[in-house]
């Protein structure tokens, strides 16, 4: 089932048109023969196409005529180029680079002007350029906006209209309780291209999976993710380390913590029940052993310098450290063994490794001591066995609240616009996954308020933003659904996969 529904402007045509152009005081007209280039059609009557041509335009008027100004203005709606003739004259108008170039081109034609005056609007540059007898001027737009190109008499007059705004929308149901849509938006700002996919919990799980499966087993491609899990959609997680050693974020997944941040950020909670909610982790980890508690340092990390860091079974089969520390094995609330580096973790336990002068908060700790692992992810998530971390958080109570500073983002994620992926929470209990595309002529990517608007926009009531950038993708039935700003798909750490229940 389709269901479209187009706000303002119209759709871009896939198809080509062929279109003639009487007399000057005449307008545009075109005929939607589809692939066909020898079907012109005549008319007097003034026709706005409100969308941008596929195919070559052209114009009879009378010979010996000069450019004589180029004129460039605007209004609420539109940006309007005026050419000046001095007389009728044939003239052509082909459209290019992906419709975001219009070129007027005519022969016989001469102009004092030594250039064209600068863009403004929806129009970012005018050239006039000179082959010989031949006279072309080059609209460059924004994005492949609406337009219209028409004649007016007395004076004689090529008038060309650039709409400013332009929105679009579709949506299709892939399956009971999951819509995949599009959403297209040009204004004074560029082109964006968003795509979003509306997932009812009832008939969906929405689950994070590693890249390999584990956490130090490397990066993988989405496509690659979504197919060994069986998932029916997806899109990119949150942040990683680009070695593919660990995850950034506090990250829990059937109730084992994957990966934890240094900052409170926010990302998607999944309770026991298997509803969904959004908020805001707070990891807290220690062992306690001999009547001390001890905090961690990290979780499913590389071991600094006189750090203390606890490896569960997402991490790997082993920690991968040197010998230059001391290893806990602890499994069932008691130490099982004691070794220097390396040690293999238990699928059923953890492994307490410690280096440098954190040696000594563990002094006389034998084998068989107690030793228990207290964890906790802040009052928000509680005891919900999923919790999957990135932020900033985008929307609250329905409105627009980017948490940037909040959550301690840096320009890297909160400056300006980017491809961006995001997670919504409906007031129904529906998810809203969203990616933007972005540093691409058919979008030019979100800024975090303007993505909390997108999330708005579709019924989020809360939402947060995940790693974004190249790494930002969508897939649909193995399919790749947007187009990643790097040209190919980035191997990435972590995936939020839609599985059928």
């Amino acid at each position: 089932m389709i269901f479209n529904k187009k706000k303002i402007g119209a759709a871009v045509l896939a198809a080509v048109f062929t279109i003639n152009v009487a007399a000057v005081g005449d307008s545009i007209s075109y005929a939607a023969k589809k692939n066909d280039k020898k079907s012109p059609v005549q008319t007097t009557q003034s026709v706005n196409t409100n969308k941008p041509a596929t195919s070559a335009q052209s114009g009879k008027t009378s010979s010996q005529t000069v450019l004589s100004n180029i004129r460039l203005g605007d209004n609420a709606k539109y940006t309007r180029v005026v050419l000046d003739m001095s007389s009728a004259k044939k003239y052509s108008a082909v459209y290019e680079n992906n419709n975001t170039r219009l070129v007027i081109t005519m022969d016989g034609v001469t102009s004092p002007l030594a250039a064209a005056p600068a863009g403004r609007g929806a129009v970012k540059d005018l050239i006039l350029a000179k082959y010989g007898d031949t006279l072309q001027v080059i609209v460059d737009m924004k994005a492949a906006m609406p337009n219209k190109v028409y004649t007016l008499q007395n004076p004689n007059r090529i008038v060309i209209d650039v709409n400013k705004e332009y929105e679009e929308e579709s949506f299709n149901q892939v399956e009971d309780g999951l819509l995949n849509g599009k959403y297209v938006r040009v204004d004074g700002r560029g082109m964006l291209t968003a795509y979003m996919l509306d997932i009812d919990p009832a008939k969906f799980d929405v689950t994070l999976a590693l890249g390999a499966g584990k956490v130090s087993s490397g990066l993988r491609k989405l496509t690659t993710i979504a197919s060994s899990n069986g998932a029916v959609a997806g899109v990119n997680g949150g942040y990683f380390d680009w070695s593919g050693d660990f995850l950034i974020g506090d990250i829990r997944i059937n109730g084992k913590t994957a990966g934890i941040g240094t900052q409170n950020r926010t990302g998607l909670i999944k309770r026991k029940d298997g509803s969904y909610d959004i908020g805001r982790g707070n990891y807290s980890g220690a062992v306690k052993v001999n009547g001390r508690s001890i905090s961690f340092w990290g979780v499913n990390c590389p071991r600094g310098t006189d750090s203390i860091v606890m490896y569960n079974s997402l991490y790997g089969y082993s920690t991968g450290t040197n010998e230059f520390g001391t290893e806990y094995v602890i499994v069932d609330g008691r130490v099982q063994s004691i070794g220097k580096g390396n040690s293999v973790i238990p699928a059923d336990g953890v492994v307490v490794s410690v280096h440098g002068q954190s040696q000594a908060n563990f002094a006389g700790i034998k084998v068989g001591d107690k030793a228990v692992i207290e964890e906790g992810f802040g009052p928000e998530v509680g005891d919900a066995p999923d919790f999957y971390g990135a932020g900033p958080q985008l929307v609250a109570n329905g409105r627009v609240s980017v948490a940037s500073n909040a959550e301690q983002f840096g320009n890297d994620v909160a400056g300006g616009r980017a491809p961006r992926t995001a997670v919504g929470l409906k007031d129904n209990g529906h998810l809203l996954l969203m990616v933007v595309d972005g540093r691409q002529s058919h979008s030019i990517g979100a800024s975090l308020t303007e993505m909390g608007q997108l999330l708005v926009k579709y019924g989020a009531v809360k939402g947060f933003n995940l790693d974004g950038g190249g790494s930002s993708e969508m897939i649909l039935n193995n399919r790749i659904v947007n187009s990643p700003s790097e040209g190919v798909e980035r191997r990435i750490g972590n995936a939020m996969l839609v599985m059928r229940k």
